[in-house]
């Protein structure tokens, strides 16, 4: 169920995606006389072994082939109830493609929207701000992609007009005159309003 929310949410937000084919695990936990706290995790003839015990099978977990490479899958584990709210997480495990041992590589928004270069894209409201930020998926490791899109809404903030520049300037940001900016987690730095037209479709 909190999975189709989800994708509900990304269809509202027009999110296309990349078109690899996704399959449902069904997922086993150790008996009580087990050792292992590890998950068994089922599509056809392929199984996965993975550590996730705070979730265990309250969670729907799903394979796809990961991009790039036929050699390996990703599997996802979409939040429970309990963990739905503003900071819920998709965690993201990979596998060898054919079954074995799925090891954590990171998470991802519960919000965020697959687009059709396979990247996912998550905008929220944080503050003052309106923030885009984009991940990748691949077989090692989640990668947010710098620098952000940060639209400002209210207040004043400290933005650099120019990359190169050594010293910010004031600027604010308001309903009316939103400022955009790229955030690259350090600095701000002023970009043209064009580039945040997405973002100001969330006002």
């Amino acid at each position: 169920m909190i999975r189709l929310i989800i994708l509900l949410l990304s269809v509202y937000s027009g999110a296309a995606y990349s078109g690899s084919a996704e399959h449902s695990l069904l997922c086993k936990e150790p008996g009580q006389s087990s050792d292992a706290a590890r998950l068994t995790l089922s599509f056809e003839e392929e199984i996965f072994f993975l550590d996730n015990t705070d979730r265990g099978c309250r969670s729907d977990y799903v394979v796809r082939q990961a991009q790039g490479t036929e050699n390996e899958s990703i599997i996802f584990s979409y939040p429970t109830g309990d963990d739905m709210g503003l900071n819920a997480q998709i965690m993201i495990f990979a596998a060898p493609a054919n079954g074995g041992e799925a090891h954590y590589i990171g998470d991802i928004p519960a919000g965020a929207s697959e687009l059709k270069d396979g990247n996912y894209q998550d905008i929220q409201q944080a503050g003052d701000s309106i923030y885009e930020n984009i991940y990748r998926v691949d077989g090692s490791k989640v990668i947010t992609l710098m620098p952000g899109k940060e639209l400002i809404i209210s207040g004043e903030q400290c933005v650099y007009k120019k990359a190169g520049d050594a010293v910010c300037q004031k600027m604010r940001g308001s309903f009316e005159k939103p400022v955009c900016v790229l955030n690259d987690g350090t600095r701000k730095i002023l970009a043209v309003a064009s580039d945040c037209t997405e973002l100001k479709e969330n006002l």
